[in-house]
């Protein structure tokens, strides 16, 4: 008889979809144009540090327990690139948690229509495997960040 183990394979970045974003405009104008067109609240914190160097912008709006948390990530500063994707993709934008199909079109269709905005495409986690590295360090930076927002929030009660 041949013992059989069962193993729970668990999936780190199951619950996440990620938005590609082609533009030439600056992180703080395209985060405005995604507060206004997905009516959320991304506000800019720490950059991303890469090689020691504070570079890449990084934005984070929670919506709430048991709700969609965003990041916008730029992906690229004065000719370094954090990851490069073909094709030509500045910004990141993650959606944590489930987001429903039809929310999802909905939310590359608002992207797609802010002016200057190139392309925006939902990145396949299982064909591109660069980038998981990559959401291992953001997730890792977002709760560094939230540790710092809860410190300075116990600060002033």
């Amino acid at each position: 008889m041949v013992k059989r183990k069962n193993k729970l394979v668990v999936e780190p970045f199951d619950d996440l979809k990620i938005i590609g974003i082609s533009t030439g405009m600056m992180d703080f104008q395209l985060a405005w144009y995604l507060n206004k067109n997905l009516k959320i609240d991304l506000a800019k914190y720490k950059s991303l540090t890469y090689n020691n160097e504070d570079f890449f912008s990084f934005y984070l709006y929670e919506a709430g327990e048991n709700s969609n948390t965003f990041n916008l990530i730029g992906l690229a500063y004065e000719g370094k690139e954090l990851v490069s994707f073909k094709p030509k993709t500045d910004f990141l934008f993650i959606v944590r948690n489930y987001i429903k199909d039809v929310d999802m079109q909905s939310m590359i269709t608002k992207i797609r229509s802010i002016p200057k905005v190139i392309h925006a495409y939902v990145i396949d986690l299982d064909h591109n495997k660069k980038i998981r590295a990559l959401l291992e360090d953001i997730e890792f930076h977002e709760m560094n960040v939230i540790d710092e927002i809860n410190k300075s929030l116990r600060i002033y009660k």
